[in-house]
């Protein structure tokens, strides 16, 4: 039986649901009793007292608490075992209520101007305290109403993100992240300026493409540790980035009409190694002779160094020695290493559009005018065994032909799209498409019309909701890449007070 209610202002008591009557004027239409919720209540009872107001004869009308008091009957499968749930309560004092009080009370409480539930964050900072304090994850995700999944991923996220994070989330002001998001900033919890940046992509819509620059480069950095001891160990001098390399300096493919090996050509007192400018692997390195006429070696003719002093004597410039009509090797690298994070960051956005239930209207429309112009990406899908392989990576699928017969009219259109996403991805796999100066023109033929089948896709993609990144901006704009974002960190260099250009090294030698 419940405690007995006095008329003081506000008294906390126990009553059983039967007690309650339900307030007619409640004006919430949706209760939403999710899942989640309706866990919570049945593994823990109420926890937050409801609020009633004394009816006479030991009932009471209910004022606040209208989801707990359902989620809590919908615990029990027989009227008679509902009536009999205890719940704690709040009781009003009716001399202290006016007219319309009711409604107030409602809105107040149930505003989000007037209460704020916990962040993420903080709910993740709960989950890892219980299970921190001794309580068992399983036992954690009964009493929250989460799967054990959630409550892993929750500990996991609050564990990673340490202090200097937490301190960036709060100077920037950011809340509303979601705990993917939050799990990748713990990810980089030890760069705070890996942290800024993924904020400031966070902010401009450009998160995913951010996370794939960020996790390359990270990857390449660790891949450089790896290879600078090998190097110096074989006795190869490496030019770092911003490193001078002479004017004269060619690659060993260039040399004497045929490509030479590293090896071969180690012993000759021009024998560089620069860090790759389009790595197939992270740590890749491209090897390089500082002088060939000096050294004895026969340039190709087209690119000799046209000079009436002495080719030793030449002027250094950026590594890679670009010619003057050619971008500089770093430009090109910044914009190679933003040209393959954005196609990992849109194909994994792709997979994800690809695997939905329903595919977003302007779709069909696409499907058809592509299927009836025919463009080149399009006619290239027959027999190429790259575009179908790509296919069944974007559906998931090892058999999407078989998948088609039982498909719904909407996943019909979501795997037709896969098809001609294959199609316009394999076509702009040439990393030079963001390129628009001369010398990638004339190194790939095809180059012009594949910018604009990547202007046509990317567009199309930005149509349909696909944050492009700053380098797929400017394939649409059909405006050079402006280099420099993402605001990426300065590429490692080696620690050593001694170190000397490689200019300065074949003086020596």
């Amino acid at each position: 039986m419940s405690d007995t209610a006095t008329t003081t202002p506000m008294q906390r008591v126990t009553l059983q649901l039967g007690q309650i009557r339900v307030n007619e004027n409640n004006v919430r239409q949706d209760l939403n009793l999710d899942e989640k919720f309706l866990k919570s209540v049945a593994a823990n009872g109420v926890k937050v007292p409801v609020v009633v107001l004394p009816l006479g004869e030991d009932a009471y009308e209910l004022k606040m608490g209208h989801r707990r008091y359902f989620a809590a009957r919908a615990t029990k499968e027989t009227e008679a075992e509902q009536d009999a749930l205890v719940v704690p309560a709040y009781v009003l004092d009716p001399s202290l209520r006016e007219a319309g009080e009711d409604f107030i009370d409602q809105l107040i409480e149930n505003d989000d101007d007037y209460r704020r539930g916990l962040t993420e964050l903080e709910q993740a900072d709960a989950l890892f305290g219980a299970v921190g304090a001794g309580m068992k994850q399983a036992r954690v995700a009964e009493l929250t109403g989460r799967s054990r999944r959630d409550v892993s991923q929750a500990v996991r996220t609050a564990k990673s993100v340490g202090e200097r994070t937490r301190s960036a989330l709060a100077e920037a002001g950011t809340y509303d992240l979601d705990l993917e998001v939050l799990g990748v900033l713990g990810e980089f919890d030890d760069d705070l300026a890996a942290v800024d940046r993924l904020l400031d992509a966070y902010a401009k819509g450009r998160f995913e493409f951010q996370v794939q620059w960020e996790r390359d480069d990270r990857e390449e950095q660790r891949a450089r540790a790896e290879v600078r001891p090998q190097l110096t160990a074989a006795g190869v001098r490496l030019a770092e980035d911003g490193d001078t390399l002479p004017a004269t300096v060619e690659p060993l493919s260039e040399l004497d009409g045929e490509p030479m090996t590293p090896e071969a050509h180690a012993e000759c007192p021009g024998h560089v190694a620069t860090w790759a400018e389009n790595p197939r692997e992270p740590g890749e390195v491209e090897y390089f002779c500082t002088n060939p006429e000096r050294f004895g070696h026969y340039p190709p003719q087209e690119n000799a160094p046209q000079t009436d002093g002495d080719p030793a004597e030449e002027q250094p410039q950026a590594t890679g020695a670009a010619k003057p009509s050619e971008p500089s090797r770093e430009y090109v690298k910044a914009g190679n290493k933003a040209y393959r994070a954005a196609e990992k960051a849109r194909q994994a956005w792709l997979k994800d559009l690809i695997g939905r239930k329903t595919a977003p209207k302007p779709l069909a429309a696409f499907i058809t005018a592509q299927l009836l112009a025919c463009p080149k990406p399009v006619a290239q899908w027959v027999g190429d065994a790259g575009r179908r392989d790509l296919v069944k990576e974007l559906t998931g699928y090892d058999a999407p032909a078989e998948r088609a017969a039982t498909a719904t009219p909407a996943k019909l259109t979501l795997l037709n799209f896969a098809v001609l996403a294959a199609t316009f991805e394999k076509r702009m796999g040439e990393v030079r498409t963001w390129r628009t100066d001369s010398t990638a023109r004339s190194a790939v033929y095809e180059l012009r019309e594949i910018r604009e089948d990547a202007r046509t896709w990317l567009s199309f993609l930005a149509e349909i909701g696909y944050p492009l990144s700053s380098v797929e901006q400017a394939i649409v704009d059909d405006e050079p890449y402006q280099e420099g974002e993402p605001d990426a960190a300065d590429e490692d260099t080696p620690d050593d007070p001694d170190a000397v250009s490689v200019q300065d090294s074949e003086d020596a030698a």
